[in-house]
C-alpha cells in the first residue's frame, strides 16, 4: 500500500467513524434527550405563563387606579367645558322654537275651546236650563200658593193634586 492510500483510508475510517458517531448521537438525542427536554421546557413554559400573569395582573391593578383617575378628571373637565355651552345653546334653541310656536299653540287651544263649546249641543243645553227654571220657578210658586191655603204637599217630589 503506499500512502496516498494509506492516507485514503484513514480519511474514510475517520468519516465513517464520525458519521456512525453523529447517528448513535442523534439517535440518543431523539429517543432519550429529546423528551426530557421538552417537559422541562413545557415546565418552564408554564411557569414562566404564570409569572407573567400575575406579574401583568399586579402592573394592571397598579396603573387601574391611576388610569381611572385621570379618565375620571379628563371627563370632568371635558364636561365642565362642554356642559355650560350645551346648556346655554339648549336653551337658546327651545326659546326659538317657543318663541315659533307658542302663538300657533295659542291659536290652536283657542281653536280647541271654540270648537269644543260650539259641538255641545246648545239646544239641548238651552232645554235643560229652560226646564230646570220652569221646575224651579213652578216649585216656587207651589210652596207660595201652599203657604197661603195652608196646606203642605206631602212630599216635594210629588205632583200637586
Amino acid at each position: 500500500m503506499n500512502s496516498t492510500q494509506l492516507l485514503i483510508m484513514i480519511v474514510v475510517t475517520a468519516l465513517a467513524s464520525s458519521l456512525c458517531t453523529l447517528t448513535l448521537g442523534l439517535v440518543v438525542f431523539q429517543r432519550w434527550l429529546r423528551p426530557r427536554l421538552e417537559t422541562r421546557l413545557e415546565a418552564f413554559a408554564e411557569v414562566l405563563e404564570a409569572r407573567v400573569k400575575a406579574g401583568a395582573g399586579a402592573a394592571g391593578q397598579e396603573l387601574l387606579e391611576p388610569l381611572r383617575t385621570q379618565v375620571r378628571g379628563g371627563l370632568e373637565d371635558a364636561a365642565s367645558e362642554w356642559l355650560p355651552q350645551a346648556r346655554t345653546e339648549l336653551t337658546a334653541g327651545l326659546r326659538e322654537a317657543a318663541v315659533a310656536t307658542l302663538p300657533a299653540f295659542r291659536e290652536e287651544v283657542r281653536k280647541g275651546f271654540a270648537d269644543a263649546i260650539t259641538s255641545l249641543a246648545t239646544s239641548e243645553l238651552l232645554d235643560r236650563t229652560a226646564r230646570k227654571v220652569v221646575r224651579t220657578g213652578s216649585s216656587l210658586m207651589e210652596s207660595g200658593l201652599s203657604l197661603l191655603r195652608g196646606t203642605r204637599p206631602d212630599s216635594p217630589d210629588e205632583p200637586p193634586r
